[in-house]
């Protein structure tokens, strides 16, 4: 199977249907469906809080966000003028709300969407990459967020979840690497912006150590199995799935 690089998203849809894999990054055939509005809007709110931060809070956030909507800051897919339905114009109100509260608490220091790129098995460029939402630096502490639209129920992950996830692990090790801070010295949370509610959790040095393990077995995995004999996993989720058109295992049902 094609590998170009491997990030916690597309590990993500590995796992969860590794037809949907083949179709999106081996394959690379286009979306067949235009993507679901939940995906444009997180798009809206990451773009409204990096440029919300990177102004330093001296541009009302209501302004950014009246930018973005109507197309003055386009998204980074190059998207603009984009007509949210009710529900969402609804809920911007008060997310936006929620990014200027957290971002006012944080200050404006640090980076926003903070780019990596390294290599899980030097020199043989089995690259991991991705983006932190917002990374802020204190002495040698660090404060790691990745903002989440996600709505209240069984979506979210807890307290109990938290610490076995693979982005936020990924972005502290990525963190503890580059800057040769101590793993007890990284804070990462999920932020949930409907609420809103704050999820964070600390892990430890082996737990770190574990993450690039688990990333290099999935760039593995993938690299090493041949594409006309994966399956695909039916389920509920195959409802967002933009390739089920053509999907011969979702035909069967």
């Amino acid at each position: 199977m094609k590998i170009e690089h491997l990030s916690v998203s597309r590990v993500g849809v590995w796992e969860l249907c590794q037809q949907q894999y083949k179709y999106k990054y081996h394959e690379k055939i286009p979306s067949l469906e235009e993507d679901p509005i939940y995906f444009t809007y997180g798009s809206i709110v990451h773009k409204i809080a990096e440029r919300y931060i990177e102004s330093k809070g001296e541009i009302l956030i209501s302004e950014i966000a009246n930018d973005v909507l109507n197309g003055k800051i386009p998204l980074d897919d190059g998207k603009k003028n984009i007509k949210l339905p009710q529900e969402y114009k609804s809920k911007i109100v008060d997310h936006i709300r929620a990014i200027k509260k957290i971002s006012d608490q944080l200050g404006f220091d640090g980076h926003t969407e903070w780019e990596f790129n390294f290599d899980l098995d030097p020199p043989h460029k089995k690259i991991v990459m991705g983006y932190i939402d917002r990374l802020v630096q204190k002495g040698d502490k660090f404060w790691i967020l990745d903002y989440k639209t996600t709505k209240k129920g069984p979506w979210r992950k807890g307290i109990k979840e938290i610490t076995n996830d693979l982005q936020l692990k990924t972005y502290a090790r990525v963190v503890q690497k580059e800057f040769n801070a101590k793993a007890e010295n990284i804070k990462a949370a999920l932020y949930y912006l409907e609420g809103p509610e704050l999820v964070g959790a600390t892990f430890s040095e082996q737990s770190l150590d574990r993450v690039e393990e688990e990333l290099l077995k999935c760039y593995n995995e993938i690299a090493n199995t041949n594409p006309n004999k994966v399956l695909g996993n039916v389920g509920q989720h195959c409802s967002r799935c933009n390739y089920r058109k053509i999907c011969p295992f979702y035909s069967l049902t």
